[in-house]
């Protein structure tokens, strides 16, 4: 078993307790309602930021685990060297940054967020956040896909874990399902990790 292979197995497992920590922190800390309603979470970032900050910190965890899981499958998959696994690789680090970004530009919006700070300004930067977490979803979502069914053709990873892999991918298409793709996902990182911990590198 190679190093990278087994980074790779560490960080899907570990990309599972990061999910939970996100999940728990945007339900018990930050509210359902306010992660809907922009101007509940202009006003948790005047009056209450720490949840924000904790849910940006585990972001930015989560794209670093994400980053080397990508990798790392990559690397698994590479005796399939074809251009479809290179759009799949650019799909997984592009949902990578986009997720860094989200995390750093709203970082950046709590420092700003103050009882003074123009409102226009505020929601504009929120706005720019949403749009980059659906960009983080949706290239993750086709990351998923490609990555799925080239393993499944190859036959590189289990062929129930790849049908899983393409039901989540095709999910995260869908906004309203994304509860649903969180929790599979979860599911999908354990499986995976323990792939990659437990099996031969192929080729």
């Amino acid at each position: 078993m190679s190093r990278l292979q087994k980074l790779g197995g560490i960080a899907a497992l570990i990309n599972v307790t990061v999910a939970i920590a996100m999940l728990a922190v945007a339900t018990m800390l930050i509210g359902v309602a306010a992660m809907s309603d922009p101007n509940q979470l202009i006003e948790l970032a005047i009056d209450n930021p720490g949840p924000l900050l904790l849910q940006d910190g585990l972001k930015l965890i989560a794209a670093a685990v994400a980053a080397v899981l990508v990798w790392a499958l990559a690397s698994y998959l590479s005796p399939n060297n074809s251009t479809l696994l290179l759009v799949a690789i650019g799909c997984g680090f592009g949902s990578v940054v986009c997720l860094a970004g989200n995390a750093i530009l709203s970082l950046y919006t709590i420092s700003q967020a103050t009882p003074d700070a123009p409102a226009t300004f505020l929601h504009h930067l929120n706005r720019l956040i949403g749009i980059l977490a659906w960009a983080a979803i949706g290239l993750d979502g086709l990351w998923l896909l490609l990555v799925s069914g080239i393993a499944l053709k190859r036959q590189q990873l289990p062929r129930p874990l790849c049908y899983l892999g393409c039901g989540m991918g095709g999910l995260s298409l869908v906004s309203p399902l994304g509860i649903i793709v969180l929790l599979l996902s979860m599911v999908w990182s354990v499986w995976l990790g323990l792939v990659l911990l437990t099996a031969e590198p192929t080729g």
